[in-house]
């Protein structure tokens, strides 16, 4: 089957259709059309909920991952319950978050582990991690970091049976106005296996509704944001390389051909070509669509029921 591997593979592909001999005009066209796909809803950008978590901090605020693009639905399950202690090597600068791993840990790191050494601020649990070898942490480095750095024990307490919440996004306003009156309200009792929380961006984070104590595990499941091709790539100060695919590329090649062709008719003035492959391009768009109205749940208006329906506590809405 025919695919289109890189970037400089999908230059070479759209010069030979147009007969085009300028790589800046192509590369031009392509990147216009990228600032249309920023907000794809491609099923290969989505997370593992399962795996893909953050941690709470303090005032219900989670940090908002930097790979972030859309969210989809958070849910807490309970922490997960608690890891021997191990050490590792890792390097890291003052006034950030984020820790490089040198050396391979003695265990397996998990989220919610404290963390502490020369440089590491008080109180930090590991958040996230962006990629194998790299670590953000729930505050910011006090230090410099370059040397053993101690993961203790994770938060929390194994919970199976709940409660589960499953959060619905509102308004930055309603959760800061609502966070106020929360402490005002007595925790509500006889509660189901799993109620309905809130959340919202607040600044850089995500705030949540009912309270959770810091160092909770929140599953996320939201839609990654994707590098656009030919990005440079830099080791330090030097540029090594660019970006030559992204999971776009890779699932659903047909959204860079149509719509750089679209871009690249639109450049030359010729209407009729621009408006016949943007319609491809919107026809090949309603197939993924189709696919992700059957199993995507973007929160809102759907209810969680039982017919074992205990007694509604209204603060937390219990549905």
């Amino acid at each position: 089957m025919f695919a289109i591997p890189d970037a400089d593979s999908l230059v070479s592909y759209l010069k030979d259709f147009t007969g085009s001999t300028n790589d800046a005009e192509i590369k031009q066209c392509i990147f216009n059309n990228e600032l249309a796909m920023r907000n794809i809803e491609l099923p290969s950008l989505r997370t593992d909920p399962y795996t893909v978590t953050g941690v709470i901090g303090n005032n219900q605020l989670m940090p908002i991952p930097a790979d972030m693009n859309k969210p989809i639905l958070f849910f807490m399950q309970g922490p997960t319950g608690g890891t021997s202690s191990n050490t590792a090597t890792c390097t890291g600068a003052a006034g950030v978050n984020l820790l490089t791993i040198t050396n391979n840990p003695t265990q397996p790191l998990q989220v919610g582990q404290t963390v502490s050494g020369t440089g590491i601020g008080i109180g930090a649990v590991i958040s996230y991690f962006p990629s194998a070898n790299q670590i953000v942490l729930s505050v910011n480095n006090t230090g410099n970091v370059n040397g053993t750095i101690t993961f203790g024990l994770q938060s929390g307490t194994v919970s199976g049976t709940g409660p589960w919440i499953v959060f619905d996004r509102v308004g930055d306003r309603d959760i800061i106005s609502e966070s106020l009156l929360a402490s005002q309200f007595l925790t509500p009792t006889n509660v189901p296996a799993v109620i309905r929380g809130k959340f919202s961006e607040v600044g850089q984070n995500y705030q949540f509704l009912p309270y959770i104590g810091a160092g909770s595990i929140i599953n996320m499941y939201y839609y990654r944001a994707w590098d656009l091709l030919f990005t440079p790539i830099y080791d330090g100060a030097t540029q090594v390389g660019t970006v030559q695919t992204n999971p776009v590329l890779q699932s659903w090649p047909e959204g860079y051909v149509y719509g750089s062709l679209s871009e690249y008719y639109v450049k030359r003035r010729s209407s009729q070509d621009a408006d016949m492959y943007k319609q491809k391009f919107i026809d090949a768009w309603k197939t993924v669509e189709d696919q992700n109205s059957l199993g995507k749940w973007s929160g809102g208006n759907t209810r969680l029921t039982s017919i074992f329906q205990p007694r509604r506590a209204q603060q937390y809405s219990v549905k």
